[in-house]
């Protein structure tokens, strides 16, 4: 099957694009498809582990689950430390954190190519 590129670049509750983003993938996986999740700029805060809440699906939860089916999550370096934000300590655990270079590369490998932006 091909390889899919999601880039992410909406925070989490502004709109519906992570959530679109999920489903998009959730599909895509379904139907056998490899599917990675690139977080840049304000979706970085999409990933942090601390807004998984245990009541409700969270956008946090959502792309936990996608870790879970192995897709693989990238969050940009630069966009996460410029938030404060620690990759390491603070994300959803399986998020990798990656770079603008790495999206380049990625843009160029996929066979499509879906942005989710404000």
């Amino acid at each position: 099957m091909g390889k899919l590129l999601i880039v992410l670049f909406s925070p989490p509750w502004l709109s519906q694009n992570t959530d679109t983003a999920f489903e998009f993938a959730r599909a895509a996986i379904d139907m056998g498809h490899k599917v990675t999740v690139f977080c840049d700029i304000d979706a970085v805060y999409n990933l942090m582990m601390k807004q998984i809440l245990p009541d409700q699906p969270t956008p946090a939860s959502k792309l936990a689950q996608l870790v879970e089916k192995g897709v693989l999550v990238l969050a940009c370096r630069e966009s996460a430390r410029l938030r404060g934000l620690d990759v390491k300590e603070e994300c959803i655990h399986g998020v990798v954190e990656s770079s603008l270079g790495k999206l380049a590369e990625l843009l160029e490998e996929s066979d499509r190519v879906v942005a989710f932006g404000p």
